[in-house]
Order: structure tokens, then sequence, then C-alpha cells
């Protein structure tokens, strides 16, 4: 039998120079040997995501030779957002005691679906929604016994309209509000196809702690951290709470000097029962920040809570085509670098990348022969900020003296 062998195929770790002499970081790219041109993917070790610039702009994959190799990026959440499409209203009824009724005509559109998004009409709600499905609107069957939308807007909450329910393609819905005190006031319904690829794999935490800080506001808890670059692509922020019931607004601000801060993202966490359903949310989504993250924490006149939020990234993956006898290395670390274009993406197709052997990364190295590149002027601000101070002061000399010299001819022709 013949045997398979896996080896390490890899640049020696010592220094980068020529054109790679402003990268700073590098790793060697561990695979399986190959006798053919193939295809392998790899995911960035989180560390990457703090020591790359420009939001991963700078990274690149180099063979042994020193050459660049082009490579394409992507994520299995890149493209997975839900498609919305419209649902006719063919009944708005209301049973006394019971429940506000929508019944609901899809066609023509004949795509899976798994949510709708009820707007509300009122600025305070907290109702619970049963969904029903059917192929001839006759013959009905559960798909959602029982969720929440909730919505506490003179709290600044604006809570959550949308129900998940059993993915079907079922041409008819019907939703009732199961509310029997009064009619429920809906404005729209809005129906969300299942995406077509397949879902994000479960997001990594970044290596950094964030710490306790003051927050922005009265009854507030707060966390900062400073991520060292902008542009980390954050996409998530996760708190993991203790036993109990709450309801919390959460604020992500995000700012370039730690001084001045701006909006980032916003949401809500609760946990609570009631009538024996649980609702459990514990994330918020978010975008890339700037380089320092503060998440606030809305308690009211509640206790605290007891958490620490963490932030995640979903794992970016790198695929590049992999030769025989060649070793390859992953760089990264040059904050002058800009995001490269490589015909390569519009060659490979989404079933190819994802179907791509696996590769590893080994441990970062640290260039010795790294260079800065950015000008003189920013890697010595402190000297050009004295010069610039020494040139104020010799302008104000001149200028007083300057003064001293025009007083005193004024008094000799005065004499």
């Amino acid at each position: 039998m013949a045997a398979v062998v896996c080896v390490t195929v890899a640049i020696g770790a010592g220094p980068l120079s020529g054109e790679w002499q402003h990268w700073r970081y590098s790793r060697e790219i561990e695979a399986p040997s190959t006798a053919a041109v193939r295809f392998v993917k790899l995911v960035l070790p989180q560390d990457v995501y703090l020591h790359a610039d420009n939001s991963l702009a700078d990274i690149r994959v180099i063979d042994d030779a020193g050459q660049e190799v082009p490579y394409t990026q992507f994520t299995r959440d890149s493209v997975a957002l839900p498609a919305v499409f419209p649902a006719q209203v063919i009944e708005d009824s209301f049973s006394p005691g019971n429940y506000t009724q929508l019944v609901l005509d899809l066609s023509p559109y004949t795509e899976f679906h798994d949510a709708a998004e009820i707007g509300v009409g009122q600025d305070e709600v907290m109702e619970w929604v049963q969904v029903e499905a059917s192929d001839d609107a006759r013959v009905w069957r559960i798909v959602q016994e029982r969720a929440p939308i909730f919505r506490f807007a003179r709290e600044g909450r604006q809570g959550n309209q949308r129900v998940a329910y059993s993915e079907n393609n079922a041409r008819y819905l019907r939703i009732r509000i199961l509310d029997g005190d009064k009619q429920f006031p809906v404005q729209s319904v809005r129906i969300f196809a299942k995406p077509t690829v397949p879902p994000a794999p479960e997001r990594v935490a970044l290596p950094i702690e964030m710490t306790p800080t003051k927050a922005d506001v009265l009854d507030a808890s707060a966390w900062s951290v400073d991520l060292q670059r902008p542009q980390v692509p954050v996409r998530e922020v996760r708190f993991e709470v203790g036993p109990g019931e709450f309801v919390r607004e959460v604020r992500i601000q995000s700012s370039r000097d730690a001084k001045m801060w701006g909006p980032q993202a916003s949401g809500e966490i609760f946990r609570f029962s009631q009538d024996g359903h649980e609702c459990e949310q514990l994330s918020v989504s978010t975008g890339a920040p700037q380089r320092y993250v503060r998440v606030e924490i809305l308690n009211g006149n509640d206790a605290p809570l007891r958490t620490t939020p963490k932030l995640y990234v979903t794992p970016e993956q790198l695929v590049f085509e992999q030769e025989p006898g060649k070793n390859y290395r992953l760089i990264y670390g040059d904050p002058a670098a800009k995001a490269p274009l490589y015909d390569l993406r519009r060659r490979v197709s989404f079933q190819q990348m994802n179907a791509s052997v696996e590769a590893q990364t080994g441990s970062e190295d640290v260039n010795s022969a790294w260079t800065d590149p950015r000008p003189w002027s920013e890697t010595h601000e402190v000297v050009v900020w004295f010069g610039v101070a020494a040139a104020i002061l010799l302008l104000a000399f001149t200028a007083i003296q300057s003064l001293r010299t025009q007083g005193g001819g004024s008094a000799e022709r005065a004499d």
C-alpha cells in the first residue's frame, strides 16, 4: 500500500528582504504535498487581525522564491444575507378573546422562507406570535408555536419584531398575534427567504480583553479596548451572563483617538421566560470599528449585569493555487500596503473554494529585516513637532525684534 505523506510546505523563517522588507510579520503555510496543481485554503489565525493593517489589505502569499502568489478571500457569511420579498395580505381579522389574524399569500414567490418581520404600529409592544403554513389555505400546519415580538420605544429599545419559523416553501402563511383584548395594529409584513449559501461557521473570539471604563451615560456599565489599529473586521459582540432574567440595550461606539466617539452599532441582549417559553439573545452584530472600541450596557434602575463583552470575527479564509514542489508563506503587517487585485477571484467558484484542501499556518515570525514604510515625518513625530515649536519661537522672536527696531526708529525721528 502506498504511503500518504503529509509534509510542511514552508519557507524558512529568515528575514524578508527586497520588495517584502516592509512586511513585519510572516507565518509558514503547512499543507499536504501534491503532485498536481490544486487549490488549498487556510483560515487566518486570530492574532493576524491584530497585526495586519488596513482591514487585511496587506495580506500576501509568497512562494520560496519570493514571488507573489494570487489568492482570493471568502467567508461563509459574506453572501449569506437573506432575500426579502413582499407578501399580499388577504385577511386581516380579529377574534375577540383570542387573537389578531393575518393570512398572507406569497405567490408568485416559491423560494423557501423561514422568517417574518412584523411592522408594528405602536411604540410599546410585548406580544406572542404563532405562525402556520399551508399549501392551499385550507389545511394548516404550525411552523412556529410561540415566539415574542417586542418594542419599548420610550426606553430607547427597538426590540425585536422578526419571528423565525421552520423553513418551508408554502404559498400561504397564517400569523396570529395572541392578544385577545384588542385588534393588534400591523403596518406591514416582510418575508425572509433562507440564504442559498451555507450558514456562517462559528465565529472566533479575538485574543484581546475588554476592560471596565467610565460610561458615557448614567446608569450604564461600560468596557473599552485599544485594538492598536483601525478596521479590525469585528462582526459581533457577545456576552456571557449568569442566571437571571433581563432586557438591556447595548450601544457600541468606536473612536480614532479615544476622545471623540461615534456610534458603531446598537441592539439588545435579553433573557426572560413568559408563559413557559424561554427567550434569549446574548449578542449584538457590528461592523469593523476604528482603533478604539467602547461597549455600553444601559441598566436603567436595574442592577448591572455581571458580564464582560467579547469581540468576535468571522474566520476569513484564503484560497490559492498550490504547485508541486513549491513552498509558501503568509506575510502581513505593512501599514502602507493597498489591497491586491487578482483575477483568481473571478476564476474560482464558491464551491471550488469550499472544497479546497485545508492548510494550516505555523507560529508568527517577526521580520528581522523589517523597515518602516511610513514617511520620516510620521515615524519621528516628536522631532517634527519640536522643529515646528522652534520655528514658531524663532518667528515670534523675529517679530518682537522687528517691532522694537521700528519703535526705536520712530523715537529718533520724533527727536
